[in-house]
């Protein structure tokens, strides 16, 4: 088995993850895991799909041939990041660098973001914007939640940040 990992971004239209499940079914391949999300209308998605290598050719093939997508193809790597998993959800007032200040600490130890999703809405009562960042981390075994924790519990002081790490199994 071989492992793909296909990016696709394109104009935002119905039956379009229909048709990707589709394709890749017709091809052999398993759907595994994916992301995707309409964004200023158009489609930016990502999958995981294990395919037979006797298949994977053909499968390329033909999801480089979505008219109106630009496709990337790439083969999977293993991760190496080992440690503990966490969630964390980060919610503030709307403002520029509330992502690029809790990378920041992230960065400085050594956390791997696995999966984030960000998001602006309207206050229900206030009617003021809000931000919300959900993301997946993996703590390396030389970090600790603690640490982690004080780190990030510091940024909300001065941003008016809410924090919940949650951890996972």
């Amino acid at each position: 088995m071989k492992t793909l990992v296909a990016t696709i971004i394109g104009p935002d239209k119905a039956g379009l993850v229909k048709q990707l499940a589709t394709l890749i079914k017709q091809h052999h391949g398993s759907w595994q895991a994916s992301a995707m999300s309409e964004l200023a209308g158009y489609f930016a998605g990502i999958i995981e799909i294990s395919v037979p290598q006797e298949h994977s050719q053909a499968l390329s093939d033909a999801l480089q041939q979505l008219p109106d997508f630009q496709i990337q193809l790439l083969d999977a790597k293993q991760s190496a990041q080992a440690g503990q998993k966490l969630a964390l959800t980060v919610t503030a007032n709307d403002r520029i660098g509330i992502i690029d200040e809790v990378t920041e600490v992230l960065n400085q130890l050594n956390i791997s973001v696995n999966t984030l999703k960000t998001d602006s809405y309207s206050a229900p009562t206030t009617g003021t914007m809000l931000f919300e960042a959900k993301s997946m981390l993996t703590l390396p075994h030389d970090q600790t939640l603690h640490n982690l924790k004080e780190k990030l519990e510091a940024l909300s002081d001065d941003l008016v940040v809410d924090i919940d790490l949650i951890a996972t199994l």
